[in-house]
């Protein structure tokens, strides 16, 4: 039935009206829209992607960062221990590259550990993306000069905003008072809501430990050397790349699916999207040095000097207090979905099916600090 409204009896005036506040209520559209905004915002500008290839275009840059963000969506504790993972690298250069650059401060450790220095080869034209622990010892041995580059030189260089962390960080902070608030006033919370505050926890610890992380750099700064010797690359792996003690995420090249099976392993290798294949490493090291290197963890990294970029999921180096960040960020993230388990759903098994999923991706975690060495 369509009924029929009358005007007859209501009275239109000019007067002016002043500030209208908005109804007394929450539709789905405004909670949805604020969710998206905050997780869309704050993934955008968490992110501090590597230096990429030189050959790399603006558009491929992109795609790459692009394809990062939905990581991030998906995944925001794994970044946070990707994060925490570099600024411990970065961390832990100060003491070693000041002898070098008296200046040398976290800033320039992510440089070079995101592959701000790569070390060209005059006498065969190699390029070398090394990082911190072989600039050292390359630099120990006499055989590189460090370059004097500065704070300023780095700042230059990098296309970080920090206004637009604040604004998301800002936004993201009134998100969670106005959370708190419906909570202390005993009023419910969308299961949505619910997922974005973990998220929020996640990317702002992420904007802690990537806070003095260029951002979105393009190119490197370049070291030349003379030459270094086949007997040289040896020595630099032994220093550099063999681990006392591998960490839990370490596991044995699979001999029987290739020769150079440890290549394979997780997010070591990085994608070509043009072919739809993945780009290989350990093919380009020399077969003396790789014959040295071959099924243990230093084949991966040793492939990596020959790579044109540093990837930015380094997995073969994580150790126990990695796998522990990572487990405390799985379980905070996961966890606080539980903080649903009382809301109310369309029907009992949707209400289940949430339990046990949350319970269940919280309790997957404990599985990285079980013994799963080879």
């Amino acid at each position: 039935m369509v009924g029929i409204i009358s005007y007859e009896n209501i009275t239109f005036t000019e007067e002016s009206v002043g500030f209208v506040h908005e109804p007394n209520g929450r539709g789905t559209l405004e909670i949805v829209w604020t969710c998206l905004t905050v997780i869309v915002l704050n993934t955008w500008t968490v992110l501090h992607i590597n230096i990429p290839p030189p050959q790399w275009n603006p558009w491929r840059m992109y795609l790459h960062k692009l394809k990062w963000a939905f990581v991030t969506v998906m995944i925001p504790e794994g970044i946070l221990g990707i994060a925490f993972t570099q600024w411990r690298h970065a961390r832990n250069t100060i003491p070693k590259m000041r002898r070098f650059i008296p200046a040398w401060t976290l800033q320039h450790g992510f440089y070079a550990e995101m592959g701000g220095f790569k070390v060209v080869d005059e006498m065969t034209g190699q390029q070398y993306t090394f990082r911190t622990a072989q600039l050292h010892w390359l630099a120990q041995s006499g055989l590189i000069s460090m370059p004097a580059i500065t704070k300023k030189d780095i700042r230059d260089k990098s296309k970080a905003s920090r206004l637009a962390k604040f604004l998301a960080c800002l936004q993201s902070a009134q998100f969670v008072v106005s959370s708190l608030a419906r909570v202390v006033q005993h009023l419910p919370l969308t299961t949505l809501e619910i997922g974005t505050l973990p998220f929020i926890g996640c990317t702002w610890l992420t904007y802690f430990f990537w806070w003095d992380k260029a951002v979105d750099m393009e190119t490197s700064t370049i070291i030349y050397t003379p030459g270094i010797s086949k007997e040289n690359l040896r020595r630099l792996a032994e220093a550099t790349c063999f681990s006392k003690k591998s960490g839990s995420w370490y596991r044995p090249a699979v001999k029987e699916i290739h020769s150079r099976g440890w290549d394979f392993y997780w997010f070591e290798r990085s994608a070509d999207m043009k072919t739809l294949s993945l780009v290989r490493g350990n093919n380009l090291v020399p077969s003396e040095l790789h014959d040295f290197v071959k099924h243990s963890e230093a084949e991966t990294r040793v492939a990596s000097w020959y790579l044109p970029s540093v990837n930015e999921f380094l997995a073969s180096e994580w150790d126990n207090v990695n796998d522990t960040v990572l487990v405390l960020a799985g379980w905070f993230f996961n966890g606080l979905h539980l903080a649903a388990w009382n809301n109310q759903f369309p029907t009992d098994v949707e209400s289940l099916l949430y339990v046990i999923f949350s319970t269940g991706l919280m309790l997957s975690f404990c599985s990285f600090k079980l013994p799963v060495q080879g």
